[in-house]
C-alpha cells in the first residue's frame, strides 16, 4: 500500500471528504477492493490493520530539576496548564484516538503518577527503577515488552490539537522549523523518502525534533534488538533514546513530521511555562500554599547547576544469596573480624577516637614500610577516590578513562562538570590487557587533569604491569595518576609503592576493604599519596575518623594473614574451575583474571540477556557489559560448590 492509498483510506475510516486525493488513487483503492462508493469495506480495514496503533508509551520518570523548586515536590508532568495536567491531558487525547493501552513510564515521585493512575483504570504503570542513574532510554528500555506500533510520548509535551491517529503509515519523529539557532536535534539531511540521515546537536534553518514519535512493528523490533544488546555499554546510560535512535540511524529510520510553533510545545523550565501561560502562576503558588510550603520561591534554586547531572546507584536487590553482579567477597571475611563486633564496647560507640595516632594507619604503615603521613584512611576506596577528585577537577577539565571502566568515575566526573576521555583495554589471546600506547598518546592529545589506572581491572581482571604504570606516572607529570587497586590481593601482582610515591608526587593509590578482606558492609578504605597532598586531601575528610568498630574489624583482617592465605587459596582454585569450564562450552570465551569475578564472551549467536535473566530466574545475578556490538558478561566468583550450579545452568541453557 502506497502512502498515497493509505491517506485516502485512513480519510475514508474518519469520514472525510475524498475529492482531494486523485482519480489514479481513488481507483486503485476501488480496484484493490478497499473502498466502495467512498467507504471503507472489509478488506480495506484489513488492509490497514497493518498500520494499527497498538499502545502509547509516555516516559515519566525524570526529575526535572530545571523546573526547580517546583518539581522538588511535583514531577513536571503533572503540572496543570489550561486546566489539565500535561500528562492527563495526553491521556485523553490518546484516548479520543481511540487509543485504550496506554503506559506511562514512571520514577522519581512515582507516588504522584500512582495516585493519578486511579483515575484510567485501564492505564498501566511501570516503575523505571534506573531513572536516577541513566537517561530516558532506561524508560523505554522499562517498556520494551510494550514496544509495537507503538507512539512515544514526553510527559512534559504539550499539544493544542489532538495530534495523535488510531492508524500511522510509518515511523517518524515530531518535529519544528527554525530560522534561529538551536542547541536542538537538528535534522542535517534526509533521504529521497523523506527520512532522516543526519541528526546533530544545534543549527539553524532547519527542522528540529520536538514533541511525540512514533514507532512502527518493524522499527520497535529492529531498536529493542539493538537496545538489548547494547543497554549495558557505560555511553548507553547516558543516552536519551534520540541519541540511541542516531546511533544506528542508517538502520533506524524515522521520518519528519512537521508541525507549526503554536500545535506542539516542550517546557523544560517553568519559565518557559510561564512564558506560553502567564497564569501558570496562580497554580504554582496555590500548590505552594496547599503544601504550606514556606519561601518557595526560592527552594532549592542554588542546585540548579546539577539539573543534568546523574547520580550512580547500584541496582537494588533484597537477594542475599546468588550475588554474583556486585564484587562482593562471597568467601566471607575472617572470624576474627566478627569477634571483634562481638567485643565491641560502649566507649567504642558513645566516644570519638581522639587518640594521637589512628590504629589502622599504624598497621598499614607497618605493612607498607611508609611513614602514616603518606595514608589517607577512608569510608572505602570510593570516598578516597570522589574526595580526590572533588578537590583535583576543575570545571571542564578532562579525566582519562579506561573503556570499558567502573561507571562511577564518570557521575564525579559529570558531578565536576568535566570531560571524560576513554583509552582502551583491550581482549588478548587469554586476557586482557591494557592499550598503553593509546593511552599515553591520548593523553598526549587531551592534557588530562587526571588518568585513572584500575588494575586489577573492573570489569575485565587485566593488570597493567609495573613498569608500564611507571611510564604513565614519569611521563605525564602534569597530570594526577590514581590507581584504583579495589581488586588488589586476588592475584600476586604488587607495585613498589615506597618507590612510586618517593619518586613521583602525582600519583594516588586507592584501596579497600570491601574485596579482599570482606569488609563491604562496614566502608573501610584508604588512599596512599605524597603527605603534601594528603595534607589538602583531608579538607574534604570528616574531621573524626572512621568509626571506632570499622577500624578495628580492618586492623583484625589484616592480621589474620593465615585465614586470608587460605581464602586466596580457595578463590583461585574456583576461579581457575570457573575459567575452565566455561571455555570448554563452544562458542564461549573466559578471559583470565586477577580478581575475584571472570569477562565472558559469547558467539554472536548467543542471547545473552536471555542468558542473564535465565540465571536470575534460577537465583543467580549476574552483570552485563557492552562492548561495541557486542554484549559480555561479568560473574563474580563464589565457592566452587555454587560455580558449578553456575556451569550448569550455562550449559543448560546454551545448549538449548
Amino acid at each position: 500500500m502506497t502512502e498515497k492509498e493509505f491517506d485516502l483510506l485512513y480519510a475514508a475510516h474518519k469520514g472525510k471528504e475524498l475529492a482531494q486525493f486523485s482519480k489514479d488513487t481513488l481507483f486503485m483503492c476501488e480496484k484493490n477492493g478497499w473502498l466502495k462508493s467512498g467507504k471503507l469495506t472489509e478488506s480495506g480495514y484489513e488492509a490497514l490493520s497493518p498500520y494499527k496503533v497498538d499502545n502509547a508509551i509516555i516516559m515519566a520518570a525524570g526529575r526535572s530539576r530545571r523546573c526547580m523548586p517546583l518539581s522538588n515536590y511535583l514531577p513536571k508532568g503533572l503540572f496543570e496548564i489550561k486546566g489539565d495536567t500535561m500528562v492527563e491531558r495526553q491521556i485523553k487525547q490518546l484516548h479520543d484516538a481511540g487509543i485504550k493501552q496506554i503506559i506511562i513510564v514512571v520514577g522519581y515521585l512515582k507516588e504522584k503518577y500512582y495516585e493519578m493512575a486511579k483515575k484510567y483504570k485501564d492505564l498501566i504503570v511501570i516503575d523505571n527503577t534506573e531513572w536516577e542513574e541513566k537517561n530516558n532510554i532506561s524508560s523505554i528500555y522499562a517498556a520494551k515488552d510494550y514496544l509495537k506500533n507503538s507512539y512515544i510520548c514526553c510527559s512534559d509535551n504539550w499539544f493544542a490539537h489532538n495530534v495523535y491517529c488510531d492508524y500511522v503509515y510509518d515511523s517518524y519523529y515530531a518535529c519544528k522549523y527554525t530560522d534561529e539557532f538551536l542547541d536542538e536535534y537538528c535534522v542535517k539531511s534526509t533521504d529521497k523518502e523523506g527520512y532522516m540521515t543526519s541528526v546533530k546537536k544545534g543549527g539553524e534553518k532547519c527542522w528540529y525534533t520536538i514533541g511525540e514519535a512514533f514507532f512502527n512493528k518493524e522499527f520497535s523490533a529492529k531498536f529493542v534488538d539493538y537496545m538489548v544488546k547494547e543497554y549495558y555499554d557505560p555511553e548507553v546510560k547516558y543516552m536519551l533514546w534520540d541519541d540511541f535512535q542516531i546511533r544506528h540511524i542508517d538502520d533506524l529510520k524515522l521520518k519528519v513530521k512537521g508541525y507549526s510553533d503554536d500545535e506542539c510545545k516542550e517546557f523544560d523550565t517553568t519559565e518557559d511555562i510561564l512564558q506560553f501561560y502567564p497564569n501558570f502562576k496562580d497554580f504554582i503558588e496555590q500548590f505552594f500554599a496547599e503544601e504550606e510550603l514556606v519561601n518557595s520561591s526560592t527552594r532549592l534554586n542554588y542546585l540548579s547547576n546539577y539539573a543534568d547531572t546523574k547520580t550512580y546507584s547500584v541496582v537494588a536487590t533484597e537477594q542475599l544469596t546468588g550475588r554474583l553482579h556486585v564484587n562482593e567477597n562471597l568467601f566471607k571475611p575472617s572470624p576474627k573480624v566478627m569477634e571483634v563486633l562481638h567485643n565491641a564496647t560502649y566507649e567504642d560507640v558513645y566516644l570519638y577516637d581522639l587518640t594521637r595516632e589512628d590504629e589502622l594507619a599504624v598497621e598499614i604503615s607497618k605493612r607498607e614500610e611508609i611513614s602514616t603521613d603518606h595514608i589517607l584512611i577512608h569510608s572505602g576506596s570510593s570516598d578516597v577516590i570522589k574526595t580526590v577528585m572533588s578537590l583535583v577537577l576543575n570545571k571542564g577539565d578532562t579525566v582519562l578513562i579506561s573503556a570499558p571502566s567502573w561507571n562511577y568515575y564518570k557521575s564525579i566526573v559529570e558531578l565536576k562538570m568535566a570531560k571524560a576521555e576513554y583509552y582502551d583495554v583491550v581482549p588478548g589471546k587469554n586476557s586482557y590487557e591494557f592499550d598503553v600506547s593509546g593511552l599515553m598518546s591520548k593523553a598526549r592529545a587531551v592534557s588530562p587533569r587526571i588518568i585513572i589506572i584500575t588494575t586489577p581491572h573492573n570489569p575485565t581482571g587485566a593488570v597493567i604491569s609495573a613498569s608500564d604504570l611507571e611510564t604513565i606516572i614519569k611521563e605525564n607529570p602534569s597530570s594526577l595518576v590514581i590507581v584504583d587497586e579495589a581488586y588488589l590481593g586476588f592475584s600476586d601482582q604488587k607495585f613498589d609503592v615506597r618507590h612510586l610515591l618517593a619518586a613521583y608526587s602525582n600519583v594516588v593509590f586507592s584501596r579497600t576493604f570491601s574485596k579482599l578482606y570482606g569488609l563491604a558492609g562496614i566502608r573501610v578504605g584508604y588512599g596512599l599519596c605524597a603527605p603534601m597532598a594528603k595534607q589538602v586531601f583531608r579538607l574534604d575528610v570528616n574531621p573524626f575518623r572512621v568509626n571506632n568498630i570499622s577500624r578495628k574489624m580492618a586492623v583484625a583482617a589484616l592480621r589474620d594473614e593465615k585465614y586470608y592465605k587460605g581464602l586466596l587459596k580457595d578463590i583461585t582454585e574456583s576461579r581457575n574451575f570457573f575459567i575452565n569450564e566455561m571455555n570448554s562450552i563452544p562458542g564461549v570465551k573466559a578471559f583470565d583474571s586477577a580478581a575475584n569475578f571472570v569477562f565472558i564472551h559469547f558467539s554472536e549467536n548467543t542471547d545473552v540477556q536471555a542468558l542473564k535473566d535465565y540465571l536470575a530466574q534460577n537465583g543467580y545475578l549476574v552483570r552485563l557489559w557492552t562492548e561495541g556490538s557486542r554484549l559480555a558478561m561479568r560473574v563474580t566468583l563464589d565457592r566452587k560448590e555454587t560455580m558449578e550450579k553456575v556451569v550448569a545452568l550455562m550449559k543448560e541453557f546454551l545448549e538449548k
